[in-house]
């Protein structure tokens, strides 16, 4: 029941259109358009918020550009509840630096006091720097280009996946930051990106995703095995 703006830098409208439709019918996003009469019909029957999605070309856009955007649909009466942004750091800065850290720590400020100005909550993502790649799980030291974008950030979420977890899907989603609430907690998570969906995984769950801690947990309860049967 939300009214959602999605500005996208990087993919199309229709391909981000599609993930929506594949999310939220539970529908494959390679078989979207084979299903667009079922998905329609999910629409028809099903009362839900609007959702607006605008492209524009990688570094084109700037916050001013959002802001005049989100001017003209306050005038048109559409008010969302959430904007999205994909991402911030392909973004045009409103002024030029030497350095790409300085920009972009203007570009997340100036976000922020957007959402302030609209009073809307606005998400956006980020990639973590060459050394997060490797980590079990990405903090805030981890993010790329400019460590001031954490601080300007009121919640910061990060996902970790190893190159050998992305085949069965296992993440971590770690609170880094929660302005307002808890933080340093850590979440095992499944994601189906055919779906673009996460599902939350207990204990249980979590270790059949975890070849290397099973193979060293079954080496130890060997040797341990091996200790008592010589002793």
């Amino acid at each position: 029941g939300k009214n959602v703006v999605h500005y996208t830098f990087e993919l199309s409208e229709v391909a981000v259109g599609k993930r929506y439709d594949s999310n939220i019918v539970r529908v494959p996003s390679n078989e979207v358009i084979k299903n667009k009469e079922e998905i329609m019909k999910f629409y028809e029957e099903n009362k839900l918020g609007r959702l607006m999605i605008k492209n524009y070309a990688t570094r084109s856009a700037s916050v001013n550009t959002i802001r005049n955007h989100l001017e003209k649909l306050k005038m048109k009466g559409f008010m969302p509840s959430l904007v999205i942004i994909d991402y911030a750091d392909i973004m045009r800065s409103t002024k030029s630096y030497d350095s790409l850290r300085h920009e972009l720590m203007l570009i997340y400020e100036e976000l922020r006091q957007l959402s302030c100005d609209f009073n809307v909550p606005i998400w956006t993502a980020s990639q973590s720097n060459r050394s997060g790649s490797g980590q079990d799980v990405v903090g805030l030291e981890n993010m790329s280009e400019a460590y001031g974008k954490a601080m300007v950030s009121d919640v910061v979420l990060t996902i970790s996946r190893k190159p050998e977890e992305k085949a069965s899907g296992f993440a971590r989603i770690f609170v880094a930051k929660n302005r307002a609430g808890r933080d340093g907690l850590i979440f095992p998570v499944k994601i189906d990106t055919a779906m673009s969906t996460f599902k939350v995984l207990s204990d249980e769950e979590a270790l059949e995703f975890q070849p290397k801690e099973n193979l060293k947990k079954a080496w130890n309860d060997f040797k341990k095995d091996k200790r008592d049967v010589i002793g």
